[in-house]
């Protein structure tokens, strides 16, 4: 044992002595992760204390640390890599057997981090929120003067200047030299590190880092194992070269494939079922469909509707030719139940899905014996979803998508979140600081701080290849969902630059925080909201870009429209969505359709009609002309009158989600029937990929119970409440009450009442106890 650590001691002493990159970029990157972990690591998600449910996480260590130990294989070999670029010739020279000082690899680490720092919190402040208004408030003077100051093209010029310099010296170097094989060498070691960083393949740089450097660890061994076959007659070294033996361009080759490999498995590929019971279209018209959709849009923060023009410019272009519904709502103000209705025109009584965290059985009939869209279109057309965090119900859930460009949410995913968001220093490189790419761990995408459409654009470019078959494609932005996430230059635009509150970048929902801003931060608070949709809004713009230079508009069937909507302090609604049905702010969402140039119909126009979105599935399936139609609850928009509203008096539906809190004290809080906090109601499945769920009978039961249900027309709002004393019922003018604060007589909504009854009972999915609407067969 003492004749090993004595060859340690010596490898590592040499090593460290003659500034081997390798051993001080591992010093660098430990030191560095220790002392985030030790300084980072607090209680609050998304800006929510947990703190007294931490025990419920002690199960999730091995997660933890499995995920600490995926992140720092991955920033050690990213910074290995970075380091070998910015070295420049002194690597060269290392390589040869030179000394490198140890400052000066230090010097240069921390230049890179520094630069990419300041990038990453000049285009993504938000995605720092936590870091700088949490845990380190001392640091926020420097988070508000790079902000203020500096565009994050600064940082990258910067960046990009400095490495330019190093890399010119190596060439010049070479060339100078006549090492024309070492210059070849160099150049591929570049090129295979960027590929291999924008596929965020870590293993492949590592790997590249050791084919580059592997001479002069090869030598340093047999120094230490006093091997002199390794050292040449005069005392050099055998510089051997890199790619001149079969076995070297063997594993290089093995590198190329394993970078094709991470690009092809780049996104998740979830295929539908393999035999619904249902019947599936077998014609219809060669249109593309295209659902452009963004969390928790409202409508009336669209700038065609404020009459505002530099609010969204590009949707509101959209509006011009389309058919725009004035008065379109949501079933359900929670994204899985909400786009579960949507994709099968059917409530969440009956596909089974009813709240955010549905369990194996409550995903049982999606795509099998209840037909969704895709699923139905899927021999007709290609179909894929394209979504960032605010997408990960789409891997969860059988939906029958042929490709999903989304994230997955489970226990796994939170931890590597976590871990992520700890490690500050590596968060810059996993934001694309360095020239893009980055995504190295999978969990990148989930961040809920990170909704940059940008980043999921270019998923869409495979999709809009023309093939054989039309497409049918479903892109879901999580920009504008909580804590808001505008990139620069969005999150200054329409913002009070004078503000420097904990507002000014983002905003986290505290379901447990009844607490009313002052006006300024109300304000500041809808000010970064809008700056999010006018971020969605670009991204739009480009989207229609890419459909017209590809020939693609006039064939496309679009449809923008959102999950939800959004309380954003209104009267006492507070913050959030999916708590109640009061107001318009949460139901109230946009529809514009922007029909194909050769539908024979009117193409252009608005409708102030109330329409739901379970009439998307029976509109698009009539625009596309196909021969199977399932029989479906809601109505054919294409088809509809030439008045401005319905000639019948048509009422819509919708209901609560899940309440994530049992506490403050807001209105809805106050009557509801209580269950516990979401935290102690969950359970996490390792048999369904770690799924976090509700899959207690009890509390799935209590949590249907208890949920607020509606029924609207025009101009009235039925609201049912059941409490622990009682059910209430609340009717509001929707007219001359917009925010519902000042309830009418029952009576003026009695046919509504009589209308809610009759399609609970009706569907067979409910009974009644006493006043009491009960989930089971009558």
């Amino acid at each position: 044992m003492s004749a090993f650590w004595s060859k340690f001691k010596a490898s590592f002493l040499l090593n460290f002595h003659s500034g081997n990159p390798w051993l001080h970029t591992g010093i660098f990157v430990f030191v560095l992760s220790i002392l985030c972990l030790i300084t980072n690591t607090s209680f609050h998600v998304m800006g929510v204390d947990i703190s007294e449910f931490v025990s419920l996480f002690y199960g999730l260590a091995p997660l933890l640390l499995r995920d600490l130990g995926g992140v720092l294989l991955s920033s050690y070999a990213f910074f290995l890599g970075a380091l070998v670029l910015f070295l420049g010739p002194e690597f060269l020279d290392w390589k040869k057997g030179e000394r490198l000082q140890p400052i000066r690899i230090y010097s240069i680490l921390i230049a890179v981090l520094f630069l990419l720092f300041c990038h990453s919190v000049a285009k993504y402040p938000q995605v720092y929120g936590e870091f700088f208004y949490y845990r380190h408030t001392w640091a926020l003077g420097f988070l508000y003067f790079i902000t203020d100051h500096f565009p994050p093209w600064v940082f990258t010029s910067l960046l990009g200047i400095f490495l330019g310099l190093q890399v010119g010296r190596s060439f010049f170097s070479l060339w100078q030299t006549k090492q024309y094989r070492s210059l070849i060498e160099y150049l591929v070691f570049i090129i295979l590190f960027y590929l291999f960083h924008l596929s965020g393949l870590f293993l492949g740089i590592l790997a590249l880092c050791f084919l580059y450097s592997k001479d002069f660890l090869l030598v340093t061994s047999a120094i230490v194992s006093k091997d002199p076959s390794a050292i040449g007659e005069t005392g050099s070294w055998k510089i051997t070269g890199v790619f001149r033996s079969k076995k070297d361009l063997i594993v290089v080759s093995v590198l190329l494939f394993a970078f094709g490999i991470s690009i092809f498995v780049h996104h998740d590929f979830q295929k539908g079922p393999s035999s619904p019971q249902f019947s599936i279209a077998k014609k219809s018209k060669e249109f593309n469909v295209l659902i452009l959709a963004a969390d928790s849009i409202r409508e009336d923060k669209l700038g065609f509707v404020k009459g505002e023009k530099d609010l969204t410019p590009n949707i509101d272009s959209l509006a011009k030719d389309s058919v725009v519904f004035l008065d379109h709502h949501t079933t359900i103000p929670r994204t899985f139940p909400a786009w579960a209705d949507l994709l099968t025109g059917t409530y969440s009584f009956e596909h089974g899905i009813q709240d955010m965290f549905p369990d194996k059985e409550d995903r049982s009939k999606l795509g099998i014996s209840i037909p969704t869209l895709p699923s139905f279109l899927s021999e007709t057309h290609r179909t894929a979803v394209v979504s960032s965090f605010a997408g990960d119900i789409f891997p969860r859930a059988n939906w029958g998508f042929e490709e999903v460009y989304a994230p997955n949410f489970s226990a796994e995913t939170l931890t590597q979140q976590r871990t992520i968001e700890s490690q500050v220093f590596f968060l810059p490189v996993l934001t694309g600081s360095f020239f893009g790419g980055g995504e190295y761990l999978s969990s990148v995408r989930s961040l809920p701080t990170l909704g940059d459409d940008s980043r999921i654009l270019s998923d869409l470019d495979p999709i809009f290849q023309k093939k054989e078959k039309p497409f049918f494609a479903v892109y879901f932005s999580s920009v504008t969902h909580f804590p808001y996430s505008p990139p620069y230059p969005f999150y200054k635009e329409g913002t009070d630059p004078k503000y420097y509150g904990p507002s000014k970048y983002f905003r986290f929902v505290d379901p447990s925080n009844s607490e009313k801003p002052d006006t300024r931060e109300r304000e500041q608070i809808r000010a970064v909201y809008q700056a999010s949709l006018k971020s969605f809004d670009h991204a739009v713009g480009e989207i229609i870009s890419r459909l017209k230079e590809k020939g693609l508009y006039d064939k496309t069937l679009i449809l923008l429209t959102s999950d939800h909507g959004e309380s954003l302090f209104e009267e006492d609604h507070s913050h959030g969505h999916g708590e109640h049905l009061r107001g318009e702010g949460v139901t109230k969402v946009p529809l514009i359709i922007k029909f194909p140039k050769d539908f024979a119909g009117p193409r252009i126009g608005s409708f102030k009609g109330i329409t739901s979105s379970l009439d998307i599935f029976p509109t698009i399936l009539s625009i596309l002309e196909t021969d199977e139609k399932p029989h479906l609850a809601g109505k054919d928009l294409s088809s509809r009158p030439g008045t401005e509203y319905w000639p019948e008096n048509r009422a819509v539906y919708s209901e609560t989600g899940i309440w994530f809190s049992d506490r403050g004290n807001h209105f809805f809080q106050k009557d509801r029937i209580r269950y516990p906090n979401i935290l102690e109601l969950h359970t996490i499945d390792p048999l369904d990929g770690n799924s976090v769920t509700v899959s207690d009978p009890y509390a799935k039961e209590t949590v249907l119970f208890s949920k607020h249900r509606m029924l609207q027309d025009r101009n009235r709002k039925l609201i049912y409440v059941p409490g622990p004393e009682g059910v209430k019922y609340f009717c509001y003018d929707r007219e001359k009450d917009p925010w519902n604060t000042r309830p009418l007589l029952n009576g003026a909504c009695a046919d509504l009442r009589s209308r809610l009854e009759d399609l609970l009972l009706r569907s067979g999915k409910w009974k009644k106890a006493g006043e009491y609407f009960l989930h089971g067969k009558a």
